[in-house]
């Protein structure tokens, strides 16, 4: 595969499994949650489902603005950031869809050849879907945990052949 080639199928592979992988499990989860579920501590100190949907939310505006060349506008203590709001499940998937739709469009520039992709970028994209990964795995979880229902992704055709589909779909 020529290096072109190998580029575009990276960045859609990795907008594909932030958009209509991970979005789509972490918006299954959250959907009808409980405000005491989505916003309390599953064990002293812990962070709340909530805080880290938000948490993810800010890493994927700030992995938007390092993308679109404004780094001086990334505030420190990112690492920190899960903040204990008093939202709905409903509002929570709001504000995350809406980061998302505004990393898609830097990501839809990358794809089209408007914007060079370098290694910097591609750490960093690399390093945004292992760290969302990983915090949706926390999600699932705490709600699992927390609603004593099992999400069962797989049987719901969210699943690396879904994915899979989506990504050949829009190569072609």
């Amino acid at each position: 595969m020529d290096p072109k080639a190998f580029e575009k199928v990276f960045l859609k592979l990795t907008l594909h499994r932030m958009t209509d992988m991970y979005f789509a499990k972490l918006k299954a989860c959250l959907q009808g949650l409980p405000h005491e579920a989505l916003w309390t501590e599953s064990y002293p100190g812990g962070n709340t489902t909530g805080g880290i949907v938000l948490h993810m939310s800010e890493h994927i505006a700030r992995s938007r603005l390092r993308l679109s060349g404004m780094e001086s506008e990334l505030q420190q203590g990112f690492e920190q950031y899960f903040p204990n709001e008093s939202l709905t499940s409903e509002q929570v998937i709001e504000l995350f869809e809406e980061q998302l739709n505004r990393w898609s469009g830097i990501m839809a520039r990358y794809i089209q050849g408007e914007l060079p992709l370098e290694a910097e970028q591609v750490h960093q994209l690399y390093h945004l879907v292992e760290h969302a990964g990983y915090h949706l795995g926390q999600v699932i979880d705490r709600v699992q945990g927390a609603t004593g229902k099992k999400a069962e992704f797989f049987n719901k055709g969210l699943n690396e052949a879904y994915l899979r589909q989506q990504i050949e779909a829009d190569i072609r």
